[in-house]
């Protein structure tokens, strides 16, 4: 039997449950597993599908690609890999160290390091916003000041949009600036970088690239869309897919430029890009699987598993890419617009039955719930098929303007 061993898993324990279904043995190393079970008994979490766990220090690329080289001694490996956006590069690394199929570790760490990725962008002729690297408060307030506000704030190695802020003068960079320092922990003992991008603030509609590197070849699974709240955070509350552009070969073209001059040889990638009025500029490159709704989306739109195949390539198997259906999907994740407790939700008894609700999720009541800063403070999402994108997304909106979210404001301190 084929052994996959992961590096952590997302929340949703996608990459897993198809793991089970392609019948791998599965092993799991992260750096808490408390981190999933939050005080649940194994055997009644989906983590039971997994046949072997292990505690290793995975924000560490060394610690990682020891254990695995270790591992894959008396337990060998078909394939290693990771779903998790943090753990993308020690599990390249690994993969790499023991010759199994993987995306080049350093084109990994190219994209995950946004100014890395920006400075091989412009070395090739890729559209790219005008972005600066700072490693002080001081430094990021004099490109600031020599690139015109307003402007943007970003951590080099993010995710999530944590720490991404719209800053209109001196003052509001100076506080987004600290609060990211100050708050670098994103949980799992992650720690964010110190160093931030002051970065021009590409106007324009977002959307996501999601393709598949194959045997040298970028295969394009579809455009996503996306919505934004939140400003001056950049929230994202909705998608819908595959979206139609009339400008798509020249998005796609871009896409698949600054992979190569990143060193993408291999695996999935999720682009952002900015719909601008110059043109599409990118925003940041993702060395992994589109995350979130999307890849339900894109199954009943086009009917291709996208975990499932990743997970195939990646054991030496030949993906299957190629679209069965035509439909559309949409997603629309719901926010608080205050600091707060979540009393109830309603409207959600309307939704139960229907045969084009793909998915539907909300916190339970009691909850604190906060402004949308980071792509973490969601309520919940509801996720909708359809017989295309635009239609999914009509539906999408009628479903929230039947939706009721009841909230009593934390009191001013």
């Amino acid at each position: 039997m084929k052994h996959l061993l992961l590096v952590e898993s997302n929340e949703s324990i996608t990459g897993i449950q198809a793991c089970r279904e392609l019948g791998y043995t599965v092993t799991l190393i992260t750096q808490d597993i408390q981190h999933y079970l939050k005080g649940q008994p194994l055997a009644s979490h989906p983590l039971h599908m997994v046949d072997y766990i292990h505690e290793v220090d995975t924000f560490n690329e060394e610690a990682v690609v020891d254990f695995v080289k270790e591992y894959h001694k008396v337990h060998p490996l078909t394939g290693v890999m990771s779903f998790a956006e943090f753990y993308v590069v020690q599990a390249t690394a690994a993969a790499h160290a023991i010759g199994v199929p993987t995306m080049h570790p350093l084109a990994a760490k190219n994209a995950r390091n946004k100014y890395k990725s920006r400075e091989l962008c412009l070395q090739n002729g890729v559209p790219v916003p005008v972005s600066l690297l700072a490693a002080s408060v001081e430094e990021a307030c004099q490109h600031a000041q020599a690139m015109g506000y307003p402007c943007i704030i970003k951590p080099c190695d993010g995710a999530m949009s944590i720490g991404v802020v719209l800053v209109n003068n001196e003052r509001e960079l100076r506080l987004s600036y600290d609060s990211y320092v100050n708050n670098r922990n994103y949980g799992r003992n992650l720690y964010g970088s110190a160093d931030v991008l002051i970065e021009e603030f590409a106007a324009g509609p977002l959307v996501s690239v999601e393709m598949v590197t194959y045997q040298g070849k970028d295969v394009l699974i579809g455009i996503t869309d996306r919505r934004l709240v939140g400003f001056p955070y950049f929230v994202e509350t909705g998608a819908s897919f595959p979206v139609q552009l009339s400008n798509e070969t020249e998005i796609v073209e871009a896409v698949s430029q600054g992979l190569r001059a990143l060193g993408v040889d291999f695996g999935p990638t999720h682009t952002e890009v900015a719909l601008t009025p110059e043109g599409p500029k990118i925003i940041e490159f993702n060395p992994r699987m589109v995350g979130g709704p999307v890849p339900e989306m894109i199954k009943y739109a086009t009917g291709i598993h996208l975990p499932a195949e990743v997970l195939r390539m990646h054991m030496g198997e030949e993906p299957n890419l190629t679209a069965t259906v035509s439909r559309g999907a949409a997603s629309r994740e719901f926010c608080s617009p205050v600091d707060g407790t979540l009393l109830e939700v309603t409207g959600l008894k309307e939704l139960e039955g229907r045969p084009d609700i793909l998915k539907s999720h909300f916190i339970a009541a009691g909850r604190e719930v906060s402004y949308p800063r980071s792509n973490f403070d969601w309520i919940g999402r509801v996720t909708v098929g359809g017989d295309d994108a635009e239609q999914a997304e009509q539906k999408c909106s009628e479903i929230q303007n039947g939706i009721g979210l009841h909230i009593v404001a934390r009191p001013l301190s």
